[in-house]
């Protein structure tokens, strides 16, 4: 068991028990006093996977206390183990389906080849496994994953089968970020509720139109769930795990607290925020100082009320003001974190440079959703993309229902919203995941430039993905690059009808950083010819669009 776990186990174990036992008689300190008069449930954590198999299964675990709760677990919980990734490394899992109906996991935010994404083409039927396994090569970010399968994605993630992607690298551990026990990922599910404790999953043609709103928040699986804290620096990786709920994160008393991540990473800076907007399948990662808050009170993470849609006579609102974490501020600071100056640059997309714009017209047809008029078939592909190319993706959501955005293969930046003038912080850095208001325009800038294949983008309303709101397209493979060592040169070509093409080069298997080859191309037989000395060692090389 970690350090984190461990601490993590004899925090909520004494908050269960209440005390110790010595001889016939409890002794309680005044923080177990406190903790066990406090109403609600202390918050739980998944374990971390322990590597090998991710089996998925029906269980009944004990969400509430006196209640058994039939769920879709994964290792027997609900959330899922959270998996953490150094950069560099190899993912490998093999994934279990002991349900009675197919299933495929897709790794969300995670940049995966395409037989291993997690297309719904690539489901397993009950009883069936699969092997995932892929190099992770991209910069530290909250990530997730989650069922994605065809037309059962909404039902099946509803029921628990979700979990936590976290990758880690060198940079960010220089930053003196909170870690251990002040590092807490934060999933927020809404829920509605039978009087046995049962998740009811019964969507009516308004739900499967406006997405399937619940009443009850659990937090990493948690109901009227609170974290004891001491009053030191906390980094909150917060996902929206919800099928259709947004939320607008903020603290109660209105303090502020500032946004160090968005879905693909790191901003350049922290930005300091009173609210943050998260649309399902978004994660922001925010730093709370709790220095503020005297020993013995309470601030609660709620999101705030904003204007929305919902069901019919008096059921679930998008928009309703809902409490989602209270944390107790329990004693002195155990850490020494800051927030930090400056956090992690990155190079962002160049619009000057994008070869082309598409255009996704959101809107509604026939009492479900589309994207340019068009419901989701397996087999067809809707476009195709070339490799390395800088694309504008333009939605227009022609409807009255908000769209989350999500395309699998690549990260994004958004350039513009029409109904803003200038973008939210969370708008910033990198997405793969953007919210479309009604009546609302979102141009982004994005790249394929990972892995070639046929992929999804959809929408992460998840009634609205399985009702038909996805289409396929296919990444197109760059040129063929030919590789040939002649004693201590290397020549390489490509076919010279293929233009534009820039040469990179690394020394590391895992392809961390990349060195542009400084050297023109010359036309030969055909091709663009390059040779280079390489007297020693490996050296991979790639083609790649500037």
């Amino acid at each position: 068991m970690s350090d984190l776990s461990r601490r993590r186990f004899l925090e909520v174990s004494t908050a269960v028990t209440g005390g110790i036992v010595a001889g016939n008689a409890f002794f309680f300190n005044s923080t177990a006093r406190a903790q066990s008069a406090r109403q609600g449930n202390a918050l739980r954590f998944p374990p971390d996977w322990g590597g090998n198999s991710l089996t998925v299964a029906r269980a009944n675990l004990a969400i509430w206390p006196g209640y058994s709760t039939a769920v879709s677990a994964i290792n027997g919980g609900v959330p899922g183990p959270t998996i953490r990734v150094r950069h560099g490394q190899e993912f490998s899992a093999q994934i279990q389906n002991q349900l009675a109906e197919p299933l495929v996991l897709h790794w969300h935010g995670v940049l995966a080849p395409e037989r291993m994404d997690g297309h719904p083409r690539d489901q397993v039927a009950a009883g069936q496994s699969y092997t995932a396994r892929f190099p992770v090569r991209q910069r530290a970010s909250t990530c997730w994953y989650h069922a994605h399968t065809d037309e059962l994605t909404a039902e099946q993630a509803y029921a628990g089968v979700a979990g936590f992607f976290i990758i880690e690298d060198p940079v960010e551990s220089t930053l003196g970020l909170p870690s251990g026990s002040h590092d807490v990922p934060l999933v927020f599910t809404d829920k509605r509720v039978s009087a046995s404790r049962q998740l009811v999953y019964a969507p009516s043609m308004m739900d499967v139109m406006s997405g399937y709103l619940g009443d009850v928040m659990l937090v990493n699986g948690t109901p009227d769930a609170w974290l004891s804290v001491d009053r030191g620096l906390y980094r909150l990786r917060l996902l929206n795990g919800s099928n259709a709920r947004i939320y607008k994160v903020a603290l109660s008393d209105g303090r502020p607290f500032h946004l160090i991540d968005t879905d693909g990473g790191l901003l350049a800076a922290p930005v300091s925020v009173t609210s943050a907007m998260l649309a399902p399948g978004q994660r922001l990662e925010v730093l709370v100082d709790f220095s503020a808050y005297g020993s013995g009170t309470s601030v609660v993470l709620k999101s705030l009320s904003f204007p929305g849609s919902g069901g019919m006579m008096g059921g679930p609102r998008q928009g309703t003001e809902m409490d989602l974490l209270r944390f107790y501020v329990d004693s002195a600071t155990t850490g020494n974190a800051t927030v930090p100056a400056t956090l992690s640059p990155f190079t962002a997309l160049n619009p000057a440079q994008a070869r082309r714009t598409r255009v996704f017209t959101l809107v509604m047809s026939g009492m479900v959703h589309t994207i340019n008029g068009q419901l989701f078939s397996m087999q067809r592909t809707d476009f195709s993309v070339p490799f390395g190319d800088v694309e504008i993706w333009e939605y227009r959501n022609t409807g009255t229902e908000p769209h989350p955005m999500h395309a699998h293969a690549a990260l994004c930046q958004i350039l513009s919203r029409s109904s803003a003038a200038s973008l939210p912080p969370e708008d910033g850095g990198w997405k793969d995941t953007v919210l479309v208001n009604p009546g609302e325009t979102v141009r982004v800038l994005t790249r394929f430039d990972t892995h070639s294949g046929l992929f999804v983008h959809h929408c992460h309303n998840l009634e609205h993905e399985d009702s038909g709101m996805m289409q396929n397209f296919e990444v197109l493979p760059p040129p063929t690059l030919a590789v040939r060592r002649d004693g201590t040169s290397v020549i390489l070509s490509w076919p010279e009808a293929e233009q534009g093409w820039r040469l990179e080069s690394s020394t590391e298997t895992s392809g961390a950083v990349w060195e542009v080859v400084a050297q023109n191309p010359t036309p030969v037989g055909g091709r663009w010819t390059m040779t280079v000395s390489e007297l020693m060692g490996r050296r991979f090389y790639r083609l790649v669009k500037p």
